[in-house]
């Protein structure tokens, strides 16, 4: 047992390197943060194929029903999962930035989901693709989810940003 523990003391700083990474970290809050949504269609299955165990076996159309539950939760997973990893990236690259010039979380948010549905959605002929979507997708929403915000990043560092116009400045241009 000794063995064990002082194995695992020699490994602590490893895995806390390992833990204190920005986009593991962000993995794991997005994960924890759709873990109802999981359950929720988890459920679903269940109730439609556990029943199968004991040889009853639902009509048809009502596991068609059961499943759609299930469909709609779960093939929406990877962009459930991009908003929310790219929501704990973005929280955790404002911890580094001061509090007047932070990067806005529902930028990232929308910015991040938009990009996911570019990459995902696949024209086919009679309307589109949503296959990667669902669970087929994460590692393009991974990808949508690290890049998003540390593009937002850049340009606040670099101070490229949108500016509104004065007031007085718009009224000029309105007279042109």
């Amino acid at each position: 047992m000794n063995k064990i523990i002082k194995m695992i003391e020699k490994m602590k700083p490893f895995f806390e390197k390992i833990a204190s990474n920005p986009y593991l970290t962000a993995i794991r809050d997005g994960f924890v943060a759709l873990m109802p949504v999981v359950l929720f269609s988890s459920l679903f299955i269940l109730v439609a194929y556990v029943p199968n165990v004991w040889g009853f076996h639902w009509p048809k159309n009502i596991e068609d029903i059961i499943m759609k539950v299930y469909n709609f939760t779960m093939g929406m997973l990877a962009v459930f999962m991009a908003g929310t990893v790219t929501k704990s990236l973005t929280d955790n690259r404002n911890l580094k930035l001061p509090k007047t010039n932070q990067i806005n979380v529902i930028s990232t948010f929308v910015a991040a989901e938009a990009s996911l549905l570019i990459l995902a959605v696949k024209p086919i002929k009679d309307g589109i693709s949503i296959e990667l979507l669902g669970t087929k997708g994460l590692i393009a929403a991974f990808l949508v989810a690290f890049i998003v915000p540390n593009i937002y990043k850049f340009c606040i560092g670099k101070n490229i940003t949108i500016k509104m116009l004065t007031p007085h400045t718009t009224i000029e241009m309105k007279h042109l």
